[in-house]
């Protein structure tokens, strides 16, 4: 199977998911899974490499699983398992084969060619690789382990990149904002909502910085604001007031 092969059956299965509507029953469930089944014997190097690298099957596996249809819903969760099972395991592979130095921080991830682009995965993933010694709850413990820091870096910097441009453009400080906010100590609240996929990419890079900000920090807004709105309210009541005395 080729690239060109692999894009065109991904993008039949997302047409015939993207017809389905609820849970009714439809010819198109079944050419969904059927597409699918032939996107899980693609060649691993393959699947690897253009999940890493294309924003569309990222955007695909998410609506595959958020549909309210239970086939597709699940036949897609087996997909998007299949394909960060294969991540993590080419990770590895390529870790082993690539140096003997002392183990890295950051495990090896697909590369784009573009140092920036790869300095910004870097960075994503080192943010979400904190959630886990930062969850406590052993339900939701279970739930980070389940979810690949690396793999969702890559996700949410192919949003950046799709909605935002280059790391040296025009969007730079937006840049800055997200991974800072991503790795601010203060903000686990954030990582894990990242990590968790309750908040994908494409919404986080039309988060305004006070939404992104930690909770500390939002409510030091808020006794701002508050103030204002209290300074504000006494001033016009003393304006009214003086127009009583002057009338």
């Amino acid at each position: 199977m080729q690239r060109q092969e692999f894009l065109e059956l991904f993008e039949a299965a997302l047409r015939a998911a993207k017809s389905v509507r609820g849970v009714e029953d439809s010819p198109e469930v079944s050419r969904f899974v059927d597409a699918v089944s032939r996107l899980k014997q693609a060649p691993k190097s393959l699947a690897c490499d253009v999940v890493c690298t294309t924003s569309m099957v990222g955007k695909g596996l998410r609506f595959f699983n958020d549909h309210k249809h239970p086939e597709i819903r699940s036949e897609g969760r087996l997909l998007w398992n299949l394909w960060l099972r294969l991540l993590y395991a080419s990770g590895r592979e390529q870790s082993r084969h690539e140096d003997t130095t002392p183990v890295k921080m950051i495990p090896t991830m697909k590369k784009t060619g573009d140092s920036k682009r790869d300095k910004v995965r870097e960075i994503l993933q080192t943010s979400l690789a904190k959630v886990a010694n930062e969850v406590v709850e052993t339900e939701m413990k279970t739930r980070v382990a389940a979810s690949d820091p690396c793999v969702v870096a890559v996700s949410v910097e192919c949003a950046m990149f799709e909605k935002l441009g280059c790391f040296m453009g025009p969007q730079k400080a937006k840049y800055r904002s997200i991974l800072f906010n991503m790795g601010d100590t203060n903000n686990p609240d954030l990582r894990r909502k990242v990590l968790l996929g309750e908040i994908n990419g494409e919404r986080l890079v039309t988060m305004e910085r006070q939404e992104m900000g930690s909770e500390q920090l939002r409510k030091e807004l808020q006794r701002i604001q508050e103030r204002a709105r209290f300074k504000e309210e006494s001033r016009m009541n003393m304006l009214q007031s003086a127009d009583l005395i002057m009338t």
